[in-house]
């Protein structure tokens, strides 16, 4: 019976890598619904302007926040992990706008990469130029 069990844990195995990877994981509104952190945050005003790193600015308890697209279309911002003074918990709303881009809060945000652990967004400002990249981490 031991020399079978073996085996038995091996097919398993290979039967859930083969699912893991036959997954689709390309951009659609049923694959983005979820939970996120943000891992990353840059900011650029303009095409020659050095690009910030804002992630950093951000203090402690603001970089364990929990970030949920639900499947509703709201949004539920959880300040998570240690709590900021006054909490940083918040709601908001988000639509899928086609297989690169959603809108965040009024925001349009394109795809710049998604592999269903995690997105890259850039989010264009109102000056030449001015990019904001948002990089989500899925939990």
């Amino acid at each position: 019976m031991k020399k079978y069990f073996g085996a038995f844990i091996l097919l398993t195995l290979a039967v859930s890598c083969k699912k893991d990877k036959d997954k689709d994981c390309s951009f659609s509104e049923a694959n983005f619904v979820g939970s996120y952190k943000i891992t990353a945050l840059k900011y650029k005003a303009s095409a020659s302007a050095t690009e910030v790193d804002e992630f950093a600015l951000f203090s402690a308890c603001e970089k364990d926040d929990i970030i949920t697209f639900n499947s509703n279309h709201t949004i539920t911002y959880t300040d998570a992990g240690t709590v900021c003074t006054p909490a940083g918990n918040d709601t908001g709303a988000w639509t899928y706008i086609n297989s690169s881009s959603v809108n965040i809060d009024g925001d349009v945000a394109n795809v710049a990469s998604f592999d269903c652990t995690g997105i890259i967004f850039t989010i264009s400002g109102t000056t030449a130029g001015e990019l904001t990249t948002v990089t989500l981490a899925r939990q």
